[in-house]
């Protein structure tokens, strides 16, 4: 498959380098997960393996990770479980999952699940930025990046980037993809992003009134044990396109469905080569 885009110039053959590749990983069950976080776990490593093993190259282990001990008689296991995105780390990106296959099993006491994931990827044609973005469940910068909510926690972000350029912030759960940023009441595409700023998202300022207005400040909720969002964070130095969204009145923001939401982000990264994509996974807990 082939697709072209006007470049100023001439046309351009975007993804001449795409390949169909497939992996595979699998992740043990930890205690307080649930099923839908190790499915989730293990996707986000089974699209790691298969983009190492096709695009060799050596990963920038500077992600979160988990490490988990177990004791089974004598030996001690180390288990290393990586909250990362997959094509965030690495010389070539995932443009788009063909076909995803689930299975568990259990040993013992443990469970695991497995993942085998097909799908459409391509060397990176730019070079990722080093965005500094972090989730957080106060203001205090310093000490509440997390990725890990529990119910009733506020949410916010800190972003910052090194060259100016346009922000976008989206929020993914199973009713459809909601836009963050720019906030509900602005009407531009984008969020106007100086270099070198540092900015805390969904956070008013008490000093601004207009600036307290517009800003929408985000309270978690979990209607089971636990919940997983995921957050889509777009960055550009060029100005980002219009997503295909619609206001929903009744729940006060504007919403994409899930597969336009995807289709439009497939063309947003072919039309812009230096666009810039975080996916963050998000857990909320009951209490």
């Amino acid at each position: 498959m082939s697709r072209w885009a006007w470049v100023g110039w001439g046309w351009l053959l975007l993804w001449s380098q795409e390949k169909v590749v497939a992996g595979q990983a699998e992740v043990e069950v930890l205690p307080g997960w649930s099923i839908e976080r190790a499915q989730r776990q293990a996707y986000n490593l089974a699209i790691l393996q298969a983009l190492q093993e096709h695009f060799p190259t050596r990963i920038a282990r500077s992600s979160k990770y988990i490490l988990h001990n177990r004791t089974e008689g004598n030996n001690a296991r180390t288990h290393t479980y990586f909250h990362l995105t997959a094509d965030q780390y690495l010389a070539a990106e995932w443009l788009q999952t063909i076909e995803t296959r689930y299975a568990t099993r259990v040993q013992g006491n443990q469970v695991w699940v497995s993942c085998k994931v097909k799908g459409k990827a391509r060397p990176r044609s730019a070079p990722m930025l080093p965005l500094e973005v972090r989730t957080l469940h106060c203001r205090d910068t310093a000490r509440c990046s997390t990725t890990d909510f529990w119910a009733g926690d506020p949410f916010y972000l800190a972003f910052r980037s090194p060259v100016a350029g346009y922000l976008q912030i989206f929020w993914e759960d199973s009713a459809g993809v909601y836009r963050l940023l720019p906030y509900q009441h602005q009407r531009q595409y984008a969020w106007v992003v100086k270099a070198d700023t540092s900015y805390l998202f969904f956070a008013p300022s008490a000093q601004r009134r207009s600036e307290a207005w517009h800003t929408d400040e985000l309270i978690l909720t979990a209607e089971r044990p636990e919940v997983l969002h995921r957050v889509y964070l777009l960055f550009s130095p060029h100005p980002l396109g219009a997503p295909p969204e619609k206001f929903e009145p009744t729940l006060g923001f504007h919403m994409i469905d899930h597969a336009a939401f995807q289709e439009w982000l497939i063309d947003e990264r072919l039309r812009l080569s230096d666009l810039q994509l975080r996916l963050i996974d998000i857990s909320i807990r009951q209490k």
